[in-house]
């Protein structure tokens, strides 16, 4: 079908061609068929504008009226491939304007994969920014020249890269997506077969003349692409999921357009040999592309076939990512316009409107009845009862939420959540599913979820959110979304013995007041449905302490994990200590707690919401720099304030005199003392400090695919040797030793890691 699609196509082109259709406002084509009413080529007859662009990295001298061609975001290979690399090379629009000395060129490229995504994970590594890589523009000035096709002399892709052409350029710009990297050139036909080498027919940009810079900013109005998507046809198809990312708000929020990167380019219109006449009167063809490993990724304009033919092949060097990155490209559709719009017009289909309409969210197929056109959900459970939201339209988000209220812990829960896939698309994932913790697969339909902690169980006093999941309208008519649950107990502690009682077993609902020791419980369960998206609130967290200094943070909802360190630096040695921590468990739940310079720390967790630690070292323990002595990691399961308590009752401070240890009790009995009073102890000097962080990384995970391998442990080799860069997110997961540094020694670590010789950091 799709060899079939590239015939198809290119006999229309070169019947169109025949015919010199007018290319006023045209809906953009690719050899694949007709792209999505979103892909603009010479948008509303624009074919830029006279103006001049000064080169300075701020974009403020371009306007969309400049734009001439537009394709859309998130439309690329590593949306259905290879979502994990960093480097996303998403063109998005192309913009022209000349004066009497230069052609200039506007490239906006997008990054909206942080409105799904953490910011410095996977594609927002170093900072959302393509690295160096090249970039290629090509230009059509002359159409009766020699076509170029992107080739040297000996056979292989200019710079390597496999990206051929069929529409006609004669001349082609390779550059670095970071100016200031590698030799930028201007490539011509040297025969002709098109074929370019890198001697008389390559020109440096520094002996042609030209410039160009970056800003990290976006000129566009609408940012109109593919939330999601799962079949590369999708951008044929306007019923696919376009959103506008402008505003469409995706669980990580709106996008934010510092990850945008906007290219712009100064040529001397005497490297092209032409006037600006010569373009007012004949105009001039343009393309623009982004590169990954041997092959394009992006075009502006869009052509379907070359960039998404082979999305869902493997790279022949990473199986977990696009065979895009190492196909032949060979470019097919027709390029844009700047100036005039020449004597060979750019070929549309006669039913492409002459000045279509803006595009809104497109509409999913209706409902079988066609007088219905809103869409009414009824929320249902077999435990938290029945809500419902009505008049929805499509396109619009509501919330379900199922509440829980009991007055003792809940010590395990298992659920599952079905709705139906063609009316509606879930929106959440993850932990925002089931904020109080747990495990969720959201991977299909029903999602399923589980969680278990019988000795320090959730709290869902005064009513707390069970399940949570928003949710966007396809289509109209009535639907439904269904919470079973299938497991839910209750557990409290007496002495030793631990009893659990339940309230859901195999789907069915228990009288949990008729069980021994539990005739005092009082659970009930709520649904509601909303319009709109889930509001999430952060947390706030103040480490106290009655020796160490108070700390506080503030993180927001996507924080999984937050851990609080109690810091301490002495000219003395730590002898002995021991200390009692207290936490809220409606907020946090104890994770791990670690003394990291005290081998043979013992803890325990006498009571819920408590965890204590000590250890004894005639040895004693150094702590001459500040340095950890406590490290609590607690997972988030609430909102609000809360606050972390260590109460030191004993800690005594010690010094050597030959083989005698002589020590005495800064803290005793929970009472800080003054221990330079103490004869041995004048010269005491110490201090404290507390931090509170989110540790939202995975330790040893350096190249940031969310495993921890041998690509791991060369990627940090390449940043010890310089060969690259880490952002600080990467610099963190690479610091698997927790000493605040990156060297040899984290390396050795994860290698170790690698061998099985170690099972964690």
């Amino acid at each position: 079908m799709r060899n079939m699609r590239k015939l198809v196509s290119v006999l229309l082109v070169a019947m169109l061609l025949i015919t010199t259709v007018a290319a006023a406002g045209i809906t953009a084509s690719a050899a694949g068929g007709t792209l999505a009413s979103y892909y603009k080529t010479n948008p509303d007859s624009k074919f830029g504008k006279q103006a001049t662009i000064t080169v300075d990295g701020s974009a403020s001298d371009w306007s969309e009226d400049m734009m001439i061609a537009r394709s859309a975001a998130w439309d690329v290979a590593n949306h259905y491939k290879g979502a994990h690399e960093n480097s996303l090379i998403d063109g998005y629009a192309l913009f022209g304007a000349y004066d009497s000395s230069n052609l200039y060129i506007g490239m906006q490229y997008v990054n909206t994969t942080d409105t799904w995504q953490n910011s410095g994970d996977a594609s927002l590594m170093d900072g959302g920014k393509m690295g160096n890589i090249p970039l290629m523009l090509a230009l059509s000035v002359d159409p009766s020249s020699t076509g170029m096709t992107g080739k040297v002399g000996t056979g292989k892709g200019i710079w390597d890269i496999d990206v051929n052409f069929e529409t006609h350029v004669d001349h082609l710009f390779y550059f670095s997506a970071q100016p200031g990297q590698g030799n930028p050139a201007m490539f011509t036909a040297a025969d002709s077969s098109g074929n370019s080498d890198y001697d008389a027919h390559c020109k440096l940009f520094t002996s042609a003349g030209i410039t160009y810079k970056l800003a990290d900013t976006n000129i566009c109005s609408e940012i109109w692409g593919l939330d999601y998507s799962e079949d590369p046809d999708d951008v044929y198809d306007d019923a696919a999921n376009w959103v506008d990312f402008k505003t469409f708000k995706g669980k990580k929020g709106v996008h934010d357009t510092k990850y945008d990167t906007f290219y712009e380019m100064a040529i001397p219109l005497s490297a092209l040999g032409i006037d600006a006449n010569y373009i007012a009167t004949n105009g001039i063809g343009a393309m623009m592309l982004g590169t990954r490993g041997q092959s394009g990724m992006d075009c502006v304009p869009f052509d379907g076939t070359a960039m998404l033919d082979n999305a869902l092949g493997s790279y022949g060097s990473d199986s977990s990512t696009s065979h895009e990155k190492d196909d032949v490209d060979v470019i097919t559709a027709p390029l844009a316009r700047i100036g005039a719009q020449g004597s060979t017009p750019i070929p549309t289909t006669p039913t492409t409107p002459t000045t279509p309409a803006t595009p809104t969210t497109p509409t999913q197929p209706t409902a079988p009845n066609p007088g219905v056109t809103t869409a009414d959900v009824n929320v249902t459970s077999n435990y938290f009862g029945s809500s419902s939201v009505t008049d929805l339209k499509v396109g619009d988000t509501f919330t379900a939420t199922y509440t829980l209220n009991a007055n003792m812990g809940v010590s395990s829960a298992q659920w599952s959540l079905s709705y139906d896939s063609s009316a509606l698309k879930l929106l959440t994932s993850g932990s925002a599913l089931c904020p109080s913790g747990g495990t969720v697969n959201a991977e299909g339909n029903p999602v399923y979820g589980n969680f278990t902690n019988a000795q320090n169980p959730f709290s869902f006093s005064g009513g707390k959110t069970f399940v949570q999941a928003e949710f966007q309208v396809l289509k109209a008519g009535a639907t439904n979304v269904a919470l079973t649950v299938e497991e839910l107990n209750l557990s409290y502690k007496s002495g030793n013995n631990l009893y659990i009682g339940s309230v859901v077993e195999n789907s069915q609902l228990q009288n949990i007041t008729s069980q021994s020791g539990f005739g005092s419980a009082k659970v009930s369960g709520t649904s509601t449905a909303e319009t709109g998206s889930i509001v999430e609130d952060g947390i706030t967290v103040n480490a106290k302490s009655n020796f160490f200094k108070t700390a506080s943070a503030t993180f927001d909802a996507d924080t999984d994990q937050v851990t609080v360190a109690y810091r301490l630096q002495s000219n003395m040695g730590v002898v002995n200590t021991q200390w009692s921590l207290r936490y809220d468990t409606s907020k946090l739940r104890y994770s791990s707690v670690s003394m990291p310079k005290a081998t043979g720390a013992y803890f325990d967790q006498p009571a819920t919401g408590v965890v204590t630690g000590n250890f004894t070292s005639l040895n004693m323990v150094s702590y001459s720099t500040m340095d950890d002595f406590a490290v609590i990691t607690f997972d988030v399961i609430g909102s609000g304030e809360t606050d972390v308590t260590l109460n030191v009752m004993n800690l005594a401070l010690g010094y050597k005199s030959g083989s005698q240890v002589t020590e005495g009790y800064l803290v005793d009995n929970g009472t800080v003392k003054n221990l330079k009073n103490t004869t041995g102890f004048t010269n005491l000097s110490y201090s404290t400090e507390s931090k509170v962080y989110a540790e939202d990384v995975m330790l040893g995970d350096v190249n940031g695919d969310g495993r921890v391998n041998v690509y791991d442990a060369t990627a940090l080799q390449r940043y010890l040797a310089e060969y690259t860069t880490l952002s600080a997110d990467r610099l963190r997961a690479a610091d698997v030793i927790r000493d605040g540094k990156v060297n040899v020694n984290d390396l050795t670590q994860i290698q170790r890691y690698c061998a099985y010789f170690i099972n964690s950091f």
